[in-house]
């Protein structure tokens, strides 16, 4: 009788023991359960955390209705950012196009001719910074979120977002109807685009511009970069 007490002790006290291993697993998480996904929200505030920036745009245009088909030939862009300076060299073909700097006091065009920068008088609108595109999707009341999509290694997820603006030509005499579609993936890593397509409806003309964002770099960027002595 002693003996079966003991062996009945020791049972109760084994279930015991493992009712409190159990309770203490639910209670701080299985480490086998998946983590949740992070949302739209907390990937893009981690572009506006981003100091300074260098990245690549490679961007395809065309157009179709009236007009016919017609391609614009393919364009890259050069972006240097750190906050509040920004410089954006635009390449089409083979030549260099455009180089422009803004600074706190302004923006600068170099001058091919007389081969200088020269501030601009009239303003420019050059690539956004980072923080500022994250900003003004935070604030998008209209995004819907496609899913996830892998791009050259990279884990994106997929937004999509629209706007209709009516513009008046000839003296209200025709109303088109503008539609624009945006749709964007965004790298989960820094919450920064890796792939854009645009696509603008007016009347009877649709224009589609493809960018992929390439060769993305997030170290240092030297003073020297920002100058237009």
């Amino acid at each position: 009788m002693k003996k079966q007490t003991i062996v009945l002790g020791v049972i109760v006290t084994l279930v015991c023991s493992s009712l409190m291993m159990s309770g203490c697993v639910q209670q701080n998480g299985s480490p086998n359960q998946p983590s949740q996904p992070e949302t739209l929200h907390q990937i893009l505030i981690k572009a506006e955390t981003i100091k300074s920036v260098y990245y690549e745009i490679y961007s395809s245009t065309t157009m179709s209705g009236t007009l016919k088909n017609v391609t614009i030939p393919n364009t890259i862009v050069k972006i240097w950012q750190e906050t509040p300076y920004l410089k954006e060299v635009t390449i089409m073909g083979n030549s260099t196009t455009d180089t422009i700097i803004e600074r706190p006091n302004g923006a600068y065009h170099y001058d091919t001719t007389e081969h200088k920068y020269k501030l601009l008088v009239i303003p420019i609108n050059p690539q956004p910074f980072t923080g500022d595109v994250a900003k003004d999707l935070l604030n998008n009341q209209t995004i819907m979120t496609l899913g996830n999509e892998t791009i050259d290694g990279k884990t994106a997820i997929v937004i999509q977002y629209s706007s209709n603006r009516s513009d008046n030509f000839s003296k209200n005499i025709t109303n088109f109807k503008m539609i624009t579609t945006m749709k964007m993936w965004i790298w989960k890593d820094h919450g920064v685009p890796l792939k854009t397509m645009l696509v603008t409806t007016k009347g009877n003309i649709t224009t589609t511009i493809d960018s992929q964002y390439k060769n993305y770099s997030f170290s240092d960027i030297p003073d020297t970069t920002f100058n237009v002595s």
